[in-house]
């Protein structure tokens, strides 16, 4: 899923550092580059103080990716899911990696029991089965309950567990358990940048894009608060890449859905998203969620549990949580497809006619 700046400097991705218009003196930067696999791009008031070049923040998102990319293959969850028992920080040699490594299995656990599961970061083993994670895709068919059953005895975040007395470490309670961080490690990454730009550099009107994952702090160059554009499924068709524009006031906003990640397999449209209960990817009435949050990790990791749920047990959960707010896009009974907004994100969204 992505967004679209609305109101900010409209350039190509690529990477590099640019410099863009000037609000009552002040210089906006933009820095874009690559990570987790897409892209990223950061919009920030320059400070008096030196402002972060791209090697800053390239550096920042490596050492993130040390910790819990599963495409990396010495990052630390690389190596907890191919160890036998599990990993201990004695094992790790880099302080802030560790922290990394473990902020994100407390974020898993704290999702995982939020969502009543349907968060859970033991669904690697499916995700590769599926043909979406790390191995080399092969084709899959939804027949192959077997080979489903099989997998389904390694899922199951129950299987993990975090001792934290000293040495801190991570067990698991068969050597298959594998875990992916990744329906919350381009949220956490935000959150990271955000707080790097702020402690090493005193920047405080910012927005940062991760592969459509977003936060935004203060307000743009024209003085006004950052404003993304989000897609709507029923707009592509006609040529409109977004329908719904989010004013974005010191929050972060992710947005999962399944219209675009997906490959067709006899017949079966198989889509990224997973449902830890089934073991099947996940096919409901929900075409996309996005989630606003104080924090983008929490954000993303609700958005992903909201498309396996599908769209009225995501808006019981969302209700549930009073400082989560969404906007939901899905297919009602006559296959016609609506949208709903949460009421206390309405008065931030404009809704373009088309």
């Amino acid at each position: 899923m992505r967004i679209v700046y609305v109101c900010i400097w409209l350039m190509a991705i690529g990477a590099g550092c640019q410099a863009g218009e000037k609000n009552d003196g002040a210089l906006y930067q933009t820095t874009t580059g690559e990570t987790m696999g897409t892209y990223y791009r950061i919009t920030f008031q320059a400070t008096e103080s030196a402002s972060p070049g791209q090697r800053d923040i390239d550096s920042l998102f490596d050492q993130i990716n040390l910790a819990v990319s599963t495409y990396v293959p010495e990052s630390v969850v690389s190596r907890f899911n191919h160890a036998a028992l599990g990993i201990s920080v004695a094992d790790i040699d880099d302080v802030y990696i560790i922290d990394v490594f473990f902020d994100n299995v407390s974020i898993s656990f704290d999702l995982f029991r939020r969502t009543d599961g349907f968060f859970d970061p033991t669904v690697m083993p499916l995700v590769n089965f599926w043909g979406f994670g790390y191995e080399p895709r092969t084709v899959r068919s939804p027949e192959e309950r077997q080979a489903i059953d099989s997998i389904m005895t390694w899922v199951g975040l129950t299987k993990v567990e975090w001792i934290s007395s000293e040495p801190q470490r991570l067990q698991k309670s068969l050597p298959q358990v594998e875990l992916d961080f990744s329906a919350s490690a381009k949220g956490y990454a935000i959150d990271e940048v955000g707080q790097f730009l702020e402690d090493s550099y005193g920047i405080e009107h910012y927005l940062i894009d991760v592969g459509g994952e977003a936060k935004a702090k203060g307000i743009n160059a024209d003085g006004e608060v950052w404003r993304i554009g989000i897609e709507d499924p029923d707009a592509l068709d006609i040529g409109q890449a977004y329908s719904f524009i989010l004013s974005l006031d010191n929050k972060s906003v992710a947005t999962s859905g399944n219209y675009r990640n997906y490959y067709q397999s006899d017949g079966n449209t198989i889509s990224h998203t997973m449902n830890p209960k089934t073991g099947y990817f996940e096919r409901n009435d929900l075409l996309s969620t996005s989630i606003v949050a104080d924090s983008c990790a929490i954000a993303d990791g609700f958005a992903t549990a909201c498309m396996a749920m599908g769209f009225a047990d995501a808006l019981k959960m969302i209700t549930l949580e009073p400082a989560l707010e969404a906007l939901f896009i899905y297919i009602d009974e006559g296959g016609s497809i609506q949208h709903f907004i949460t009421p206390g994100l309405r008065p931030y969204v404009t809704t373009r006619k088309r």
